[in-house]
């Protein structure tokens, strides 16, 4: 399997590709693309407190139009889509908004996004999209629960179904897991501290300055600061809001009611 970050198909142009035809080793199995993009287009967002959302665009035409670019470009592609159950995947969203320096509350985050959530995460539109474009043999289907349950068996079915035959060696362990609720407190009363600090400097100055912040966010720099803000509040972050956004996800995930590998999750995808 041949894969490079932000790359496509491991390939950064087409000078990097004649230079890996020159190499002695045998071709790869697989050329592979990945990125978060290719699920949710993340916009210009203000990164001065994450406050707006994103900007708004037509996600129905985007996913439309990702689906059939990728088709054009390369028809005879394996397309692999993971998801993940709706009870577990706005904790997750939220506890990921925090830890880049967010500082709305669950329930301010919410509202921002209202509007958007049925729509970037309609599992059943966008499978539904890719299977129509490359077939229903050549989309692999799989729930992020048998990767959190099973990781073995979760890469051993993407081997299987895409013929590798040198299989994935790994050591099985959580990378960047949700925080604690305590520490989500402490991340987002902290953030806030920052950009109560930074609000009444020009618009010019105040992006610098935060975007050096969520740095440091971002590097774990700052980790001993938040750990102890968090034994200091003692008290977990609300998620208050939380049924009435899953009451919107209702029916989005119905593409996924029979598939077997998704028959001991169905609760957590509101089937």
């Amino acid at each position: 399997m041949y894969y490079k970050f932000k790359a496509l198909g491991g390939f950064y142009n087409t000078h990097d590709l004649s230079w890996y035809a020159e190499w002695t080793t045998p071709m790869h199995e697989c050329f592979v693309i990945s990125s978060e993009h290719l699920s949710v287009w993340k916009s210009d967002s203000d990164i001065v407190g994450l406050r707006k959302g994103l900007k708004k665009y037509d996600i129905k035409a985007y996913q439309q139009k990702l689906s059939e670019t990728l088709y054009s470009v390369y028809p005879t592609a394996k397309i692999l889509i993971v998801t993940r159950g709706y009870t577990s995947l706005f904790q997750s969203f939220y506890s990921q908004y925090l830890a880049i320096g967010g500082t709305q509350t669950f329930e301010e985050l919410i509202k921002t996004m209202w509007s958007d959530f049925p729509e970037l995460f309609d599992y059943t539109r966008v499978v539904g999209l890719y299977r129509e474009k490359f077939g229903t043999d050549n989309v692999i289907v799989l729930p992020y629960e048998l990767l959190r349950t099973d990781p073995h068996a979760f890469t051993g079915i993407i081997e299987q179904r895409m013929g590798i035959k040198n299989t994935f060696q790994f050591t099985a362990e959580k990378i960047n897991a949700s925080l604690d609720r305590k520490l989500l407190r402490a991340y987002r009363k902290f953030s806030n501290v920052m950009y109560a600090l930074v609000k009444p400097l020009p618009y010019k100055l105040q992006r610098p300055i935060y975007g050096l912040y969520i740095l440091q966010l971002h590097k774990h720099n700052i980790d001993f600061l938040l750990k102890g803000l968090a034994r200091i509040i003692n008290k977990e972050e609300g998620m208050e809001g939380m049924d009435e956004i899953l009451k919107l996800m209702a029916g989005k995930a119905e593409v996924l009611r029979n598939e077997e590998l998704y028959q001991p999750y169905l609760k957590e995808y509101l089937l």
